[in-house]
């Protein structure tokens, strides 16, 4: 096996090694981002709470309602796999999960691993992303009833409430939601010179949401069932550009219904084995209302129907002490009922050997995965880790994956979409870890060096619509990149305080144009600090994003200023559950954009006041 057979076999770091009592005696720390608590109670949607997190892009179309979706290292959204309780959450139709629509009232734990999560027993689909987004549903304790009001700027108002049990081996919750909101803020934009105040307009939102959810726990197991519902209305605001003499209002609309419903089921079957099965059946329809900006008497509506059926299965085995063997299947079946149709089966496996030697660990694996439409796909893997010490750990690791062309790519298009490759990418990365308390302090420190290279990459140009595009495979693409993170925390009897700061260098270029990629900044971080003292607490989370470019060139009018935005949020814990917090959003008032011409609000305040009973 030489070098390079070596380099192309890497994989993302581990999770915890809970498999066997040799690796119960250590545990391994992934160089993987995580949110969960407070964070989580208060944040809006998914979006809104993994945006601090190092090497990431959010992409915003701005109001209450826009499209948010994850760009993980420049690799593109459609490379970010993301799970809900280990079932993925995935859309054949144009590959974008929104993020928006993910809410985090009921979640334990949101991480994202740049690369898949290494769990000893996981899916075969969970073998070959890119990098991954878990969330994790939290699991009831005992009786609660929860209510929530939460509102403020743009006349936003989300009430939301759950009832949830737990008697012996069974659990369940129930929770309901609705969103409401206007959507509309100020911004500022220049108009011959001049700094002009304007009015972002239709960017309202109507959104009901439905959650239900059961665990059944017998001895040496995990058994979940849960069925989500979503019904939202929203208008989709328009860029903001010189057209005619003004400044043309979009006046679009998207009308989404969603219904998903999925198993999960975990049991150890003695003798070493553990058996690991999972189901979803996912039903979305969307309906779209184009209306020309030029000329709002003509408009064209665009429905589609999108079902979906997914089904897996795993054996982990603890072969000896020291080996753990995966094998895992898993199949998928898409239908796309539209202007065009589209069908598409698709069949997942994947092998995986660990073998654990302290102060050693070696992951291989491998994901093939084939598809009735005639995609073909290997993605092998390999994962070093070395701990000398409990307080230290290092890693080199890496993997091959990639991104199938969706529905859209290949039927809702001009010219050549029929003949498409499969986006590839090779990722190679090496990182460190320091994790160490002294009494009351905590501190961990952790860099992380790693290199993309894509091939293939799909590329979109616009052809007279915005639903008819010419999509094509083009070059490549190379990513270098260096992270770090360091946390401090001190924990006294009445008080709490903690500091995280985070940066991100990312080079990313296409060999034959020196520029940067669109939208990816050289440099960005956030910082993040909080107190706490009795039943106070506030949190400061600043955000900076380095200069960037709507194209790879350096023309002026792809030129997008770097931006710092600072949030506050101030909360207070009474009896009776009662919990009273507010948000103070953009505090300094930060005019910027996300996307070009998708201008982002201003100062802003929110507010929330919760119980539980």
């Amino acid at each position: 096996m030489n070098l390079a057979f070596i380099a192309a076999l890497l994989v993302s770091p581990p999770d915890t090694l809970e498999a066997s009592s040799v690796t119960a005696r250590r545990n391994v720390s992934p160089p993987s981002e995580s949110v969960s608590g407070v964070v989580l109670r208060d944040a809006a949607s998914a979006a809104d709470a993994i945006r601090d997190f190092s090497g990431i892009q959010l992409r915003d179309y701005g109001g209450v309602g826009g499209l948010k979706t994850v760009n993980v290292r420049s690799l593109g959204s459609a490379h970010t796999a993301i799970f809900l309780d280990g079932v993925p959450i995935d859309n054949a139709q144009n590959a974008q999960v929104d993020l928006g629509r993910l809410f985090t009232e009921d979640l334990e734990t949101i991480e994202l691993y740049a690369g898949q999560k290494s769990a000893l027993v996981q899916t075969a689909r969970e073998y070959g992303s890119a990098s991954s987004l878990h969330l994790r549903s939290s699991l009831p304790d005992g009786r609660k009833l929860r209510l929530k009001l939460r509102g403020g700027a743009f006349g936003t108002i989300s009430p939301s409430g759950s009832a949830e049990t737990r008697r012996g081996r069974f659990a369940a919750r129930l929770r309901l939601g609705a969103d409401r909101a206007h959507g509309q803020y100020p911004f500022h934009t220049l108009d011959l010179g001049k700094d002009t105040l304007l009015t972002r307009q239709n960017c309202d939102i109507k959104a009901f949401r439905a959650a239900g959810h059961l665990w059944f726990l017998p001895r040496g197991g995990r058994y979940e069932a849960s069925v989500n519902w979503y019904d939202a209305g929203r208008g989709i605001p328009g860029p903001v550009f010189k057209q005619s003499g003004k400044y043309p209002m979009s006046d679009d609309r998207q009308y989404d219904r969603s219904l998903t419903a999925q198993l999960s089921g975990e049991q150890s079957l003695g003798h070493g084995l553990s058996l690991l099965v999972k189901g979803r059946y996912s039903l979305d329809i969307l309906d779209y209302l184009d209306v020309s900006e030029l000329d709002p008497s003509v408009s064209a509506t665009w429905n589609y129907n999108l079902q979906s059926a997914y089904a897996a299965a795993s054996l982990g085995c603890q072969a000896l002490p020291w080996l753990h063997l995966n094998a895992a299947v898993d199949a998928q079946a898409d239908w796309l009922t539209a202007n065009v149709n589209a069908r598409r089966q698709q069949v997942l496996g994947a092998f995986s050997s660990a073998f654990i030697l302290d102060p050693w660990r070696i992951q291989v694996s491998a994901q093939y995965q084939g598809t009735s439409d005639g995609y073909r796909f290997l993605s092998p893997a390999l994962l070093v880790d070395w701990h000398p010490r409990f307080d230290w750990e290092f890693g080199f690791l890496g993997k091959r994956s990639c991104r199938l062309p969706s529905f859209n790519d290949l039927y809702y298009t001009n010219v050549g979409s029929r003949d498409l490759r499969p986006e590839k990418v090779w990722q190679v990365s090496a990182w460190w870890l320091w994790d160490r308390s002294f009494g009351p302090w905590s501190f961990r420190i952790r860099e992380e060096l790693y290199f993309n290279h894509v091939t293939d990459k799909l590329i979109a140009v616009p052809n007279g619509s915005l639903f008819r595009w010419s999509m094509y495979n083009i070059g490549n693409v190379q990513v270098y990149g260096d992270e770090w993170s360091a946390t401090s925390a001190y924990t006294a009897a009445s008080w709490q305080a903690g500091i995280t700061a985070r940066y991100s260098f990312n080079r990313a270029f296409d060999p034959s144009n020196p520029w940067q990629i669109p939208y990816i900044p050289l440099h960005s971080g956030s910082f993040n600090i909080f107190g706490a003292w009795k039943s106070f607490r506030a949190d400061i989370r600043g955000q900076v994003t380095g200069v960037r470019f709507a194209a790879a060139s350096s023309r002026p009018e792809a030129y997008l200023p770097a931006f710092t935005t600072w949030d506050m949020t101030l909360s207070w814990k009474g009896p009776w559950g009662l919990r009273l917090a507010v948000e103070l959003r953009n505090i300094t008032d930060t005019r910027y954009e996300i996307v070009k011409q998708y201008p982002m609000p201003g100062f802003h305040v929110m507010g929330s006041v919760s119980v539980e009973i």
